[in-house]
């Protein structure tokens, strides 16, 4: 961005690649500050760019806007930082890998799911769905059980 071209919200959103919307939230949400008008306009920063940026990145890897503020409110890398961003890292990494955990359990299920009562190949054609349920899909195909 040039610095002597005003940057108006549009500016900012355009150059961060989100929405004007996402901006106003990011105001409401104290993530970033709503700045006085100049001439009817609302002129933003380059550092706005770069903390909606940030923003957005953060979000990606999972973190919430509350985790997010907790990191914006260091002006640089210092011990404190670097041991904040260290702990919520590793509680964002074991978060993570429980929740993948509990989504391969439900792959698992689902499968398990789709080859039994799902199957053209079940053993019983009377199969009850609430039946399969409560017995670990067992009474649609005795080939498979849930282990």
């Amino acid at each position: 961005m040039s610095e002597n071209k005003p940057i108006t919200i549009g500016v900012l959103a355009k150059a961060a690649n989100v929405g004007v919307e996402t901006i106003r939230f990011y105001q409401r949400k104290d993530i970033i500050q709503q700045p006085p008008k100049t001439n009817g306009f609302r002129h933003y920063s380059n550092e706005d760019i770069r903390v909606v940026r940030l923003v957005k990145k953060l979000q990606g890897v999972g973190f919430s806007l509350d985790e997010i503020k907790e990191f914006l409110i260091f002006d640089s890398c210092c011990s404190q930082s670097q041991s904040v961003v260290k702990q919520k890292s590793l509680a964002k990494i074991e978060e993570i890998k429980t929740q993948i955990s509990e989504l391969q359990s439900t792959l698992k299920a689902l499968e398990l799911f789709s080859n039994t009562c799902g199957s053209s190949n079940s053993v019983q054609t009377d199969c009850h769905l609430l039946d399969c349920f409560e017995n670990h899909w067992q009474c649609c195909n005795t080939d498979q059980t849930l282990t």
